[in-house]
């Protein structure tokens, strides 16, 4: 049986194939089943956590106003994005590093701080991404079991810290579990963390807690210069398809990131 090949189905290929050479097998299969343009656009995909809703009238307002400039390149909009987040954060725009989808940032952090000789610490299960990413620079990841109530086991995992870990990665809210680490519990967790080790605290589904014990990991930049904290606009603001993602960290850490 025959195929005819379209440029759509070629570049398709290429991207394919691009994404196995850097990607371990396991991470391609994974996208590649994601894709799934075979189904109907009403269909819940649990699997990937999309939001069902859409993006608010408003953003598809401004969706509809941005096609005028579709044709350019977004270079010259980053400083305005960043200005934004930095005002939202209340912090200087230079603590902001845009990403396509929090994805990306994950994956700037390993190729920062991780390589041959270096160990990336997480929960398990967890959003695999950090350690798949691991996988690609050479670096050795280290799984820490969760605990009986589904939890990080925050003690554990630094106790697994050493001289030789670069990134510790705490998924907060957890995915694909849902349970929260608390702000007193993610306090006491960044003082026991070597200094060396990159804390990248994932806070894609940040919006969705109720719990008050829970707090953001942002407030702990100050003290904390080793804490990375990332966020997107996919889940609660329902644009996955935009591909837009950010962290916030210090300064010298925004550095150490941007290149990659």
């Amino acid at each position: 049986m025959s195929t005819a090949i379209t440029r759509r189905i070629f570049a398709g290929a290429l991207g394919a194939a691009a994404g196995a050479a850097l990607l371990d097998s396991k991470l391609a299969r994974a996208a590649a089943t994601a894709a799934r343009p075979d189904l109907p656009e009403d269909v819940v995909r649990l699997n990937a956590n999309e939001n069902p809703y859409g993006p608010s009238a408003k953003a598809l307002e401004a969706f509809e106003r941005s096609n005028r400039i579709a044709n350019r390149y977004p270079d010259s909009l980053e400083s305005e994005m960043r200005e934004a987040l930095a005002k939202h954060h209340g912090v200087d725009s230079r603590r902001i590093v845009l990403g396509c989808g929090s994805s990306e940032i994950l994956m700037m952090a390993d190729t920062a701080f991780l390589g041959p000789g270096k160990n990336a610490v997480a929960a398990e299960p967890t959003f695999e991404a950090v350690l798949e990413f691991a996988g690609v620079v050479r670096a050795r990841a280290i799984k820490v079991p969760l605990t009986a109530d589904f939890r990080h086991d925050l003690p554990r995992m630094a106790k697994a810290c050493d001289e030789n870990t670069g990134l510790v990665y705490v998924c907060n809210p957890n995915n694909p579990t849902g349970t929260i680490v608390t702000g007193d519990e993610l306090s006491a967790f960044a003082e026991r963390v070597p200094a060396s080790a990159t804390i990248l605290v994932d806070e894609a589904y940040h919006h969705f807690v109720e719990d008050p014990r829970y707090k953001t990991a942002c407030g702990l930049i100050e003290k904390h210069p080793n804490v990375v904290v990332a966020r997107t606009f996919s889940k609660i603001y329902g644009m996955a398809g935009l591909r837009c993602g950010y962290c916030v960290a210090q300064h010298e850490t925004i550095q150490r990131m941007r290149p990659h």
